[in-house]
């Protein structure tokens, strides 16, 4: 779904990923890479397997469109050092074409050598280029004519059956001045987001994109 904000084409994609044309910018928020790791160690039952589905959406992406550039809106990884690390670096040295940003997230703990080392721009807490801003946590307060970009929040809507069964779903939160992005990474929660004056709700059902009104979130036919 091709969205037009401040005279350029943000394209939505069933990644959970924006396509930023113009630029042939990727913007990808919340990996959180290492989280299946950290579980297994831990000793909770997750399925090593899960990591790997991370990567390949990140390949189906770079696959799909020609792509510059890759902005990572925080928490590309989730806590302390493990091997997913290693399977990052792995990812990152077969695409060295592509510009690597980061804005780190609260969970972005690792060393900043380690980012560096893999050729990974770090902008702290916000980077701005023209009339848009990205950052990891959603901004109270945004320039005028200014866009921002950002993540955190793992948005997910829940819309219901005339059975009153329901399902959650990742979404796109868009604002007048500001967009927020589902949470990237397969082994994350969500927080359920409701409509509101001024706010756009795109839902992602598998490879859909669908603009969801109060009515849809209160009643939905399968």
């Amino acid at each position: 779904m091709e969205i037009d904000i401040n005279g350029n084409t943000f394209i939505l994609l069933p990644q959970k990923a924006i396509y930023w044309k113009q630029e042939k910018t990727l913007l990808i928020g919340d990996l959180h890479l290492g989280k299946v790791m950290h579980f297994r160690k831990e000793g909770i039952a997750v399925p090593s397997a899960a990591a790997e589905t991370n990567f390949a959406r990140l390949d189906e992406l770079l696959a799909g469109s020609p792509t510059e550039r890759i902005i990572f809106l925080g928490d590309l990884f989730h806590n302390q050092y493990n091997s997913e690390w290693e399977r990052f670096t792995k990812w990152r040295s077969e695409n060295p074409s592509v510009e690597m940003i980061i804005v780190p997230g609260n969970h972005d703990i690792l060393p900043d050598h380690l980012f560096t080392k893999n050729k990974i721009d770090i902008r702290k807490k916000e980077f701005t280029t023209g009339n848009f801003l990205f950052t990891h946590h959603p901004k109270e307060i945004i320039p005028a004519s200014v866009h921002s970009f950002c993540g955190h929040v793992h948005p997910v809507i829940r819309i219901y059956s005339r059975g009153r069964q329901s399902l959650k779903l990742p979404c796109f939160v868009m604002e007048e001045q500001q967009t927020i992005l589902p949470s990237f990474g397969v082994f994350t929660g969500g927080y359920c987001m409701d409509t509101k004056s001024g706010r756009s709700i795109y839902g992602i059902a598998n490879d859909n994109i669908f603009k969801v009104g109060q009515r849809e979130m209160n009643q939905v036919d399968y």
